[in-house]
């Protein structure tokens, strides 16, 4: 078992002060113009209008104006907090054999921009910051198995400043859903929700060949000693085996293998995990997380776990990417000890 929860779990105290500090971010109020309400009247009726009836009841109020809820189309620009933010569109997806969607409903998949135009990193999370609602209200919340059948379905983690993720989302809805929207929800952190019309017809956008906020990241080359406070990593090399008959990627990618290493000259004892901290990106802004059977093709052992002060780990970590995928970087995500993040270039 990974130590991270080994360590939670002899330290009871610890599991109480993450409930403690969710709780205070799930009640941080929204931004007040995103939400849809009504407005209530503020005075009471005169006292000219309270006298006009003999038995002193007075006349029907009029009724509050409602409050029109802002939203915006597929393919505007949104900024919202540190978020700039572009809905590209969405589409139906199948399933498959081991994924399908429930009687009566279907698998939809929205593909969105996010930039970081703030100077501190930032986190997107699918599963607290998205949702889909229907013309009638009804709110569907991200879908595990669509997302699973979604090709470059992985927007999760943390953004620094000026990084750029691209990705889809899945959702499960019902199959006669009309107007849908897609719903950011940033009031996690203070800054409010928005609303993106979909439409009733899928539809795709280009990207822009930019995104306002986006910059250029500092990159290294295999075989550079990188510095994370007292942590070091280098990658080595990288390969792509074939895999055999029983363990090869899917149609139109390929497994890519980073050997690297990790050394700890700190004080104290460091915890690493590929899932959590290693990720691929290419020229199009995807990601593309650890995958199992690519690890397993490597024949060697990845390089979780802990590392003692003054110990190195050398191990492997596997990938599936597409074929034809171009500008490849291994991302390295030290900032669970605060140290910020690496991107090596790939061949």
């Amino acid at each position: 078992m990974n130590p991270f929860f080994l360590n939670i779990g002899r330290k009871p105290w610890l599991v109480l002060v993450i409930l403690i500090l969710l709780s205070i971010a799930c009640g941080t109020s929204t931004s007040p113009a995103l939400i849809a309400t009504s407005v209530q009247n503020n005075q009471s009726q005169s006292e000219e209008t309270e006298s006009k009836t003999p038995d002193s009841q007075t006349n029907p109020t009029q009724a509050p104006t409602a409050v029109v809820l802002q939203t915006y189309k597929v393919g505007d620009v949104i900024s919202i907090g540190d978020h700039n933010l572009m809905v590209l569109g969405w589409e139906v997806v199948p399933g498959n054999d081991f994924s399908s969607p429930e009687e009566g409903k279907k698998f939809v998949a929205v593909e969105l921009l996010i930039v970081n135009n703030g100077s501190t990193p930032i986190s997107v999370s699918t599963l607290l910051q998205m949702s889909m609602k229907d013309e009638t209200g009804q709110k569907y919340d991200t879908d595990f198995m669509a997302s699973s059948v979604s090709k470059n379905s992985n927007l999760d983690g943390e953004l620094v400043s000026g990084e750029k993720i691209r990705g889809k989302v899945g959702f499960q809805i019902a199959e006669e859903a009309q107007g849908l929207q897609f719903v950011f929800d940033d009031s996690v952190w203070g800054t409010g929700k928005i609303f993106v019309e979909l439409g009733d017809e899928a539809i795709t956008l280009d990207p822009p060949a930019e995104l306002v906020g986006e910059s250029v990241l500092q990159t290294y080359n295999i075989g550079d000693v990188i510095e994370l406070g007292k942590t070091t990593i280098t990658v080595n090399n990288v390969t792509s085996p074939v895999g055999d008959q029983f363990t090869k990627p899917d149609d139109g990618y390929k497994f890519l293998i980073v050997d690297l290493t990790i050394e700890n000259k700190g004080t104290e004892a460091i915890t690493v995990s590929t899932l959590l901290q290693m990720a691929v990106k290419d020229s199009n802004s995807y990601k593309y997380g650890v995958d199992l059977m690519a690890s397993t093709v490597s024949g060697g052992t990845t390089p979780d776990g802990e590392i003692a002060p003054g110990e190195k780990v050398k191990g492997q970590v596997g990938f599936q990417v597409p074929e034809n995928a171009s500008g490849l970087l291994f991302v390295f995500d030290a900032d669970v000890w605060g140290t910020g993040k690496a991107f090596i270039s790939l061949p």
